[in-house]
């Protein structure tokens, strides 16, 4: 009798690498063997992966433009049991998780469960993430196994999660080599110009694309007239364009935007180059070498592994090491550097990583239940809504201050209601980069410079994410604002 596998992903409609990833693993399990499902957590309708007919999408619990996402977004933390319980079918034999945090903490108690991981989780680490790793902890106590993907993976996991160490088995990520290779065969409208380097991948400040620029002045200023390219589509398409102009690089950028069929455009490239702060096991490097083509990577997960011995690709540390990097392989024999990917990715190939995967779901398949479910599937539980979702961080901000803060989405404003409601603190601005946007949509906003007429004690960016709140501090420091008035704190829910 066949099993019933439900996968729960973030998003399955963002044209990431996981996505892709997912999509290989599912085609290629054995249908006699498995029915299998898909669950998505948020809907963003990039790319509709091409899954055989076997295969079934359950859909997703929310998406971008969802106005209850806030709130499905808030019991997903604080009542994740309720969320179980309201989108999650009790009926399937194998749950998998296909990343951490989020698709993680959706997996039934009492149900044989898999938590796959696609990165390191360091980010969890330290006071503002206690919270989340706290989470995370709790969602790995459902887990019968912790799906590694790479040796940075494991070492972050056993350094943060020690607890759950035995439940940790490595399977690095595979690629289906003659897919890839049979897709780059197919036509496309982009020529890229040689020499050439490409980044693949979405444009956000993880996977760091901007660094790329700072390489490629490097080569220019060495005479090494090279041209950059960017394939994806992401946040940081316009501080690319801009940087690129203040170097006077405009000619050598190429933003190529979303490609449905990425790797005709990547047969074309001379170096593969990926300089990302964080990284489970990049397809996008995996599929590079699948195609002969050397890379240039940040330390991150997998990526000396792949790169065997520097043979077909290099780990730099810095800017200067990159671009020294990308001159070696652009100055390499391409048939002996093809040959060297050959023997690599090799390893990574197809069948021996669906026979991990499979001979994986069987071992937990065939353990027993950990008891009575914890849930009772049901879309009619309902979600109660609140006034606010976020904290306020009264711990960081003295009662009676006067206080500015910094961003009005979503954090931001549940800030402002806080403080309407409890007058813990005098709000003394409210500023956004964006404020042109929050005005139309009804919000008092100002733009940042006003902060510089405003008396206030303390200004607070109401930011989730670490890296960009980082950049708005150094934003407020440029404007003459003393580094000990600005506070920022890891958002969490009430």
């Amino acid at each position: 009798m066949k099993k019933r596998v439900l996968f729960i992903i973030w998003s399955y409609s963002a044209g990431g690498g996981a996505e892709s990833l997912l999509t290989m693993i599912v085609n290629h399990l054995n249908p006699q063997k498995y029915d299998i499902g898909i669950l998505e957590y948020c809907h963003v309708g990039v790319k509709e992966e091409p899954v055989n007919g076997n295969i079934t999408f359950l859909g997703a619990i929310t998406s971008r433009s969802d106005p209850e996402r806030r709130k499905k977004h808030y019991y997903l933390l604080n009542e994740p049991d309720r969320m179980v319980s309201k989108y999650i079918p009790s009926d399937y034999d194998l749950y998998v998780s296909f990343n951490y945090q989020i698709p993680s903490f959706l997996l039934p108690g009492g149900k044989r469960c898999i938590a796959w991981i696609h990165s390191d989780i360091y980010d969890l680490g330290g006071e503002n993430g206690e919270g989340y790793l706290a989470l995370q902890n709790e969602a790995f106590r459902k887990a019968k196994r912790i799906v590694s993907i790479s040796d940075l993976t494991t070492r972050s996991l056993k350094e943060l999660c020690p607890k759950h160490a035995d439940k940790i088995r490595e399977i690095y990520n595979g690629v289906d080599i003659d897919r890839v290779r049979q897709k780059a065969g197919e036509n496309t409208c982009v020529v890229l110009e040689h020499p050439n380097i490409l980044f693949v991948g979405r444009l956000e400040k993880r996977k760091n694309p901007v660094r790329l620029l700072n390489v490629l002045d490097i080569l220019h200023k060495m005479k090494y007239p090279v041209h950059l390219y960017f394939l994806g589509q992401g946040d940081l398409s316009d501080d690319i364009e801009k940087i690129s102009a203040g170097k006077g690089l405009s000619e050598y950028v190429h933003l190529l935007g979303y490609v449905q069929n990425p790797f005709p455009v990547i047969a074309q490239c001379d170096v593969n180059c990926l300089l990302s702060r964080t990284e489970g096991f990049s397809m996008a490097l995996l599929e590079g070498v699948s195609l002969g083509k050397p890379f240039v990577s940040t330390y991150v997960g997998g990526a000396k592994i792949l790169a065997d011995g520097e043979s077909c690709g290099k780990v730099a540390e810095t800017d200067e090491q990159a671009a020294a990097a990308v001159m070696y392989w652009l100055n390499q024999d391409k048939k002996a550097v093809e040959k060297n990917c050959e023997i690599s990715i090799n390893r990574f190939g197809l069948t021996s990583y669906i026979s991990r995967i499979e001979t994986l779901f069987d071992e937990v398949l065939d353990e027993a239940q950990d008891g009575i479910t914890s849930y009772r599937y049901g879309r009619n539980i309902e979600l109660e809504e609140k006034t606010y979702y976020y904290r306020f961080p009264v711990e960081k901000v003295k009662k009676g201050e006067r206080l500015i803060i910094y961003g009005a989405g979503a954090v931001g404003t549940d800030y402002c209601t806080f403080l309407q409601e409890s007058k813990y603190c005098r709000l003394a601005g409210w500023v956004d980069r964006e404020y042109r946007k929050w005005q139309e949509k009804g919000k008092k906003v100002s733009q940042v410079s006003a902060v510089s007429g405003l008396q206030y004690d303390m200004i607070l960016i109401a930011i989730a994410d670490r890296m960009t709140a980082e950049t708005v501090r150094t934003e407020l420091c440029k404007l003459d604002v003393s580094p000990d008035k600005i506070i920022w704190h890891m958002p969490g829910f009430i």
